[in-house]
């Protein structure tokens, strides 16, 4: 059966996601997530992608992107997670699949888009790892606290939308 074409809507934030295979971790040092933010800064640049917001965890990720075209976001994705990989099962001498299937990306209209940058960011608190989102090093909730872009992540837009980013991160989820 062919796989369902991706529903790619220009302009609009996705939600996007991507596990580890067989849920298991996906980085295992602090240079991991450098790299991997490096590629996805790269590629999404590269093909004309906006990240708003992500979370990187160590078996899953979380990224709200905007694709400028419909053909950008695909590519961008796959381009840093085949190169992530390859980092990876390089340096350790390994051979497979690191990330479970495709990603799956859900274009969101602006009612959802800021319950999903609050889940994304608030994903290290829910799991336990850190008392506040801000804490995370690997997440954009930081940069959006500080009001500055990082270097995959670009603030404006949210914070257009939210005047406190820090009362927001601490509202109860939707």
């Amino acid at each position: 059966m062919a796989r369902l074409a991706r529903v790619v809507a220009p302009g609009l934030p996705h939600h996007i996601t991507q596990r580890g295979n067989r849920r298991q971790n996906t980085f295992f040092r602090d240079d991991d997530f450098r790299v991997y933010i490096d590629l996805m800064a790269t590629w999404c640049a590269h093909y004309g992608v906006a990240v708003w917001a992500y979370c990187l965890m160590s078996n899953h990720v979380h990224l709200i992107a905007v694709p400028e075209e419909a053909n950008g976001l695909a590519p961008a994705i796959s381009e840093a997670h085949r190169r992530y990989s390859r980092h990876i099962n390089f340096r350790e001498g390994w051979r497979g699949h690191l990330w479970q299937g495709r990603f799956a990306s859900f274009p969101m209209e602006e009612t959802h888009l800021l319950a999903a940058a609050q889940y994304v960011e608030r994903n290290p608190v829910a799991a336990g790892m850190v008392k506040a989102a801000g804490d995370y090093p690997w997440s954009s909730a930081r940069a959006h606290l500080d009001g500055r872009d990082d270097r995959l992540v670009r603030v404006g837009p949210l914070l257009e939308m939210v005047s406190d980013w820090g009362a927001f991160l601490e509202e109860p989820l939707p």
